[in-house]
């Protein structure tokens, strides 16, 4: 499961271009007691249940990716746990070039109705002796069953562009 992750994560990394985030023709995800709001130019590229864990994959125009891990029947992983596991895996998926571990650390975002825990990743990824910065957040959200995470990745270039659209999927978060 996080090898798929890796895998869509480094290939919008590497090779798409950024466009702002489209919210005046926002889009609704309602799927299996699973419901968010995406902007129009994003789209859902794979929704995968396995035994007590669910992945929904996220994608913009170019290389910012969002993903929802729902994790089933009482199983619960620590957000710090599971930054590790996306940190350790994705290395290993990299066809060329390295990523870094970066600084992790606690934040507090602007919006926590939602929120529980916050944890951000400002990491590098090197590609031919090119540092391109990215920073990746982690979030627990509160909800009444099912344990989520949701995560989100861009260039930090880009990062302008598209965190109306991170900020969009996590406020309308929602698990019936």
């Amino acid at each position: 499961m996080l090898k798929n992750i890796c895998v869509l994560v480094l290939a919008f990394v590497l090779f798409a271009c950024e466009e702002a985030a489209d919210l005046s023709n926002s889009q609704s995800y309602v799927k299996d007691g699973v419901s968010f709001k995406l902007p129009g130019n994003w789209k859902v590229v794979e929704d995968i249940t396995e035994e007590g864990f669910r992945y929904i994959s996220i994608e913009s125009s170019g290389d910012a990716v969002a993903g929802v891990s729902l994790f089933h029947n009482g199983v619960r992983i620590e957000l710090e746990d599971y930054i590790d596991l996306i940190i350790e895996n994705f290395n290993s998926e990299l066809p060329v070039g390295s990523r870094n571990r970066g600084e992790v650390f606690e934040f507090t975002p602007d919006y926590k109705e939602n929120v529980a825990k916050a944890i951000r990743n400002q990491f590098a990824i090197t590609l031919a002796s090119v540092e391109v910065p990215h920073t990746s957040d982690f979030y627990e959200m509160r909800t009444n069953s099912d344990f989520a995470i949701i995560f989100t990745q861009v260039s930090d270039e880009d990062k302008e562009l598209v965190q109306k659209g991170f900020d969009q999927i996590i406020n309308s978060f929602e698990i019936e």
